[in-house]
């Protein structure tokens, strides 16, 4: 049995079992420990969906045998993203993570989520000093974006000054690492501007998504609340599940569609909250194509997208976001939902070649490509299963995260330092 180390700060974890839904680094922990090993999972006390605290101190919790989860506390709770008392956040969770690691059996691997900066730098500093190998997965481009709340006149100063702040760290840990993975392969080009020649263990692991049914009598109860909503079997329903940030989604132009559309069959349905929801409630009071149901647990976001022929990608095309293929890609595929996308990168590409969506840009070619596609029922049909094969190829998180697993344990295996690893245990 080995031991891995699973660091992702701010995800759900397995003991909220109220939502229903893991994330990447949940849906890989399960796989490790299927598989017979022993998994710890560093992560935060802070809930960066909700922006409040699970616990008021670090804390350790048995999810189950083989299976630790230890949480870091900083008493720096962040409301904003993108802000100072979040990069003052990730230093606590870096410096409780230094101590408390030495504290700890040395595991045989590590995994570790970017970001946070320095939850990576002190988890790879960890890794040298014991010569064990450790796989930064790019999860997001920190600290490139923290320039996007200045205005464009000043990001070239912050720029500057944020690289004289983290590029020291930034570098340390994309050289450092014995493999870099990201989500989509502008994540290997990010490291590579911070100085990585990219390696054979380099590679692109798609964020994947676990499409394991629910019961039929947990379903059940999700379609009556549907049904309860007016979405009945007639109707054509697009739906969008996710935050409701308006920094990061453009959900205005949705609006805009629902007031244009002239076909009274098709509704709107925009799942989640956020900070943008109750303006988008107070836009969307006269209009009754569309629906804002608010968060909704994972049986009935799985209903509602049985019942869709469409799923929304609404991102802003921002630097950090316009070749993004966030957690609903894959979501929408799983259920074979033909994806209207405004992001102009990678997923766009995507769509277009493997058929199974198209991209708009305002409100006229979003109702444009709806009504192209659902007034050609062959078409239709088509797109639903290239949607599906393409998930199942691509994004079906038992193959992905499990050909993952088969890639890190290799590492694990191979490294060097292993025989003193197991004398030690």
């Amino acid at each position: 049995m080995k031991t891995f180390w699973i660091i992702k700060g701010e995800e759900t974890l397995p003991i909220e079992t109220y939502t229903g839904r893991l994330g990447r680094a949940g849906q890989f922990s399960e796989i490790i420990h299927n598989n017979g090993n022993y998994v710890v999972r560093w992560a935060s006390t802070y809930k960066h969906i909700e922006k409040q605290y699970r616990y008021s101190e670090n804390t350790r919790i048995e999810n189950k045998k083989n299976y630790d989860i230890i949480l870091l506390h900083s008493k720096r709770g962040y409301q904003k993203n993108i802000s100072l008392k979040r990069f003052r956040y990730s230093q606590d969770l870096g410096g409780e993570f230094r101590r408390l690691s030495r504290q700890e059996p040395k595991p045989d691997i590590i995994y570790c989520s970017w970001p946070l900066i320095d939850f990576a730098y002190e988890a790879v500093k960890y890794a040298k000093e014991f010569d064990i190998p450790v796989v930064i997965d790019i999860r997001d481009f920190w600290p490139d974006i923290f320039i996007q709340p200045f205005p464009k006149w000043l990001q070239p100063i912050a720029k500057l000054g944020i690289n004289f702040l983290l590029k020291r760290k930034v570098s340390y840990v994309m050289k450092s690492a014995d493999a870099i993975v990201g989500v989509i392969p502008k994540a290997l080009e990010f490291a590579k501007s911070y100085g990585r020649e990219l390696k054979s263990t380099d590679h692109v692991v798609h964020l994947a998504y676990d499409n394991t049914e629910v019961s039929k009598e947990v379903i059940d109860l999700a379609d009556e609340f549907w049904e309860s909503q007016g979405l009945t079997a007639d109707k054509c329903i697009i739906s969008f599940i996710g935050t409701l940030n308006n920094r990061l989604g453009d959900f205005d132009t949705i609006v805009e569609a629902a007031k244009l559309c002239q076909n009274s069959s098709i509704i709107f349905v925009i799942c989640g909250v956020g900070n943008y929801f109750n303006v988008l409630k107070t836009k969307c009071i006269d209009y009754d194509n569309i629906i804002l149901p608010g968060y909704r647990n994972g049986a009935e976001l799985q209903s509602l997208l049985k019942k869709s022929t469409f799923g929304l990608i609404p991102l802003r095309n921002t630097d950090d976001f316009v070749d993004a293929l966030p957690n609903k890609f894959g979501e929408y595929l799983s259920q074979g939902l033909i994806i209207l996308s405004s992001l102009k990168g990678n997923s766009r590409q995507i769509l277009e070649r493997e058929n199974c969506g198209c991209y708009y840009c305002d409100a006229n070619s979003l109702i444009e490509g709806i009504e192209q596609i659902i007034n050609s029922p062959t078409s239709k049909t088509i797109m639903s299963q290239n949607a599906l094969n393409l998930f199942n190829r691509e994004f079906n998180a038992a193959h992905v995260y499990s050909e993952f697993f088969k890639f890190i344990e290799v590492l694990a295996n191979n490294s060097k330092h292993k025989d003193n690893l197991n004398n030690e245990k």
